[in-house]
């Protein structure tokens, strides 16, 4: 199962909206352990893109061609509509409302969620 966590310093999880992270880092879970994969740079965020409203489908649609390898979206926060969409998908964005948490942290802590859901 693959993880991608929303970052902009690539240590510690984006407080703020998903879609607006620096990058993501993409995580495998295996044999009972997080696995490093790789880092995407995001060229979507709303600023990149000239977008000043939040909830843009054009933009949700990009981000999730980025991340479409991924399983699991762990983040602050995620519009409701852009979550419903990834439920259809068969995605899962887990919302962790904490700020100064580490990537090593927010990933614990949404495995967590997982098992409880």
């Amino acid at each position: 199962m693959k993880f991608a966590v929303a970052t902009d310093d690539g240590k510690s999880l984006r407080f703020g909206h998903f879609g607006d992270a620096e990058k993501y880092v993409i995580y495998e879970y295996r044999d009972g352990n997080f696995v490093f994969l790789e880092e995407r740079e995001n060229p979507y965020t709303d600023e990149k893109l000239g977008i000043n409203r939040h909830d843009d489908e054009k933009k949700a649609g990009l981000i999730k061609e980025l991340l479409r390898d991924v399983d699991v979206l762990v983040g602050h926060s995620m519009g409701r509509r852009n979550r419903e969409r990834l439920k259809k998908q068969g995605k899962k964005m887990i919302p962790l409302l904490k700020k100064n948490i580490s990537i090593e942290e927010a990933l614990k802590l949404a495995l967590e969620k997982l098992h409880d859901a």
